[in-house]
């Protein structure tokens, strides 16, 4: 059975027509642009700091369609337009597409996660989002659950419903029972849940949170869903947070950088420098399952000073359309113990980067971060960045199975890290990344570490996806005060071929004890 977890009140797609399964499937425009507006986009945002460019400004925004099966499913894709070239990306899963006319056609396999990126000539990006069937679903009156439709009053998305809201919060909270939200669309200006404790938040299939944007020129900072200080709580669901970071910028003529001094100075205009959809602050046991971000303004999930978060199925979709930068997908920041598995990170920034952004909150050590199966794609920054701003201990850091691509400036950036307050020098411990793939086509660095102080760092079944552009560096160097104790290579190939020495690829290696390359028995080289 295929179930559709599209929204009614979205634009339809104008590239794309999707059947999954022999049933059509609601594909969606985010946001909706047509050609033209995704050019005027493009060549206002040239106008600002070179990084905000892009190289392709049919990613300016893009289409998706999300849907719930069991199994194989086979995905037939039209467009208008004789399909001359495609991709189904990661091409690592070896997907049999093939296109006959106007039809691209692919079967999704039964691995999780079932995460696609579909490219047809020059068309926009089309992800293809395949979830398991909601299982967890709470009956509206069943023991246990609260239905939130009995605070909410309209489910329309005319009028403004944080309060509804509030009210049912606070009715959940310390509760122990899931406070079920039923689908409807519904206006918020920002949900705040502050000291939330044992109780479950599940957004249904069909939920769509929209965040009021700002009045022109009216600035205001706005989450989405903020966790403040809260434990054994959860947000689950196939539900949406829409953050409208199109229509607050784009549209509303608001500015993204309203009151931003600069990265590192917190101030009563932009305390936080970014808005988030779902911002995470101070609190322990927390997990976020199954929802969908979208269009957000600035960083997406937002972890700060967090303890045990869990992480898994989380979709993040805002192109470059939503805001020129700050847009990370999954970011963190002094956090012990989080585990993220089975994400789709779509997003105009790092698909995933931890370190210490935000003055008010980063003020200790990180502990533990695993980050499995994530998708990651974006078409600026890098697939991974480490340790910015830090001068606290970063801990270990563990990527299995992950695949980022559209990258241009490199797949790994470890960041070197700030003295800590007692001049003492702030650590990395190990930074294991294995079975990965990266899209190197268009980076500056095949690895960036900037003198950073790593225990070890080791890359084992990495695989650099395409031919890097002429000069592009392995550059990993470590602190002269605490050298790298071990890089390691094992398995890792580039543009096709593997790496048995390091000298097979323009390298920079410093202040690195050791290197070892292992793949045709090539023995250890201190260095």
């Amino acid at each position: 059975m295929i179930v559709d977890y599209g929204f009614a009140v979205d634009f339809p797609s104008r590239s794309f027509r999707v059947e999954a399964g022999g049933r059509p499937v609601r594909v969606v425009e985010t946001p909706p642009m047509d050609p033209a507006e995704r050019q005027r986009l493009a060549d206002a945002y040239r106008k600002l700091p070179e990084y905000c460019h892009i190289y392709d400004p049919a990613c300016m925004h893009l289409h998706y369609v999300h849907l719930g099966a069991e199994g194989d499913v086979r995905v037939a894709v039209e467009v208008d337009e004789e399909i001359r070239t495609f991709l189904v990306l990661p091409a690592r899963r070896g997907v049999g597409a093939r296109a006959e006319g106007r039809v691209l056609r692919f079967s999704s396999g039964t691995g999780d996660p079932r995460y696609f990126v579909v490219r047809i000539n020059e068309l926009p990006p089309l992800m293809v989002v395949i979830d398991a069937p909601e299982t967890e679903l709470p009956q509206k009156r069943g023991v246990g659950v609260i239905d939130a439709g009995s605070f909410l009053s309209d489910p329309t998305g005319i009028t403004d419903q944080t309060l509804h809201f509030e009210r049912a919060f606070a009715v959940a909270n310390g509760s122990g029972k899931t406070l079920y939200v039923p689908p409807g669309t519904y206006s918020v200006s920002q949900l705040h849940l502050r000291n939330g404790r044992d109780f479950h938040l599940y957004l249904a299939a069909g939920c769509l949170l929209k965040v009021r944007p700002g009045a022109h020129g009216e600035n205001e900072h706005r989450h989405g869903l903020w966790l403040q200080d809260c434990e054994n709580v959860s947000v689950a669901g196939r539900g949406c947070i829409d953050h409208q970071a199109y229509e607050h910028y784009v549209l509303g003529g608001n500015d993204y950088q309203h009151g931003m001094a600069d990265y590192y100075t917190a101030n009563e205009l932009c305390p936080w420098i970014t808005q988030s959809p779902l911002f995470i602050t101070g609190s322990r046991r927390v997990r976020i399952e199954g929802i969908t971000l979208r269009n957000g303004r600035n960083f997406n999930l937002n972890c700060r000073g967090c303890d045990d978060v869990t992480i898994r199925h989380v979709k993040i979709l805002t192109p470059p359309a939503c805001t020129p930068e700050y847009a990370d997908g999954i970011n963190t920041g002094s956090s012990r113990n989080v585990l993220i598995e089975n994400c789709l990170v779509a997003c105009n920034d790092d698909s995933f980067a931890s370190g210490h952004y935000f003055a008010t909150y980063d003020r200790r050590a990180s502990e533990n971060h695993v980050v499995r199966r994530l998708l990651g794609w974006n078409l600026r920054g890098s697939g991974v960045r480490l340790g910015f701003f830090a001068d606290h201990d970063q801990g270990d850091f563990t990527f299995e199975g992950c695949d980022f691509m559209a990258i241009t400036h490199t797949s790994l950036l470890v960041h070197a890290l700030r003295p800590k307050a007692d001049g003492q020098v702030s650590r990395y411990g190990t930074i294991r990344v294995v079975d990965c793939s990266f899209d190197v086509r268009r980076v500056e660095f095949l690895i960036s570490v900037e003198k950073a102080a790593v225990r070890e760092l080791e890359l084992i079944g990495v695989v650099f996806q395409g031919r890097p552009r002429p000069g592009a560096l392995f550059s990993v160097e470590g602190d002269p005060v605490a050298p790298i104790e071990r890089l390691l290579l094992e398995n890792v190939f580039c543009d096709g071929r593997p790496i048995t020495n390091i000298d097979q690829i323009p390298a920079r290696i410093g202040d690195v004890a050791q290197v070892s390359v292992v793949g045709r028995r090539a023995p250890a080289t201190p260095i």
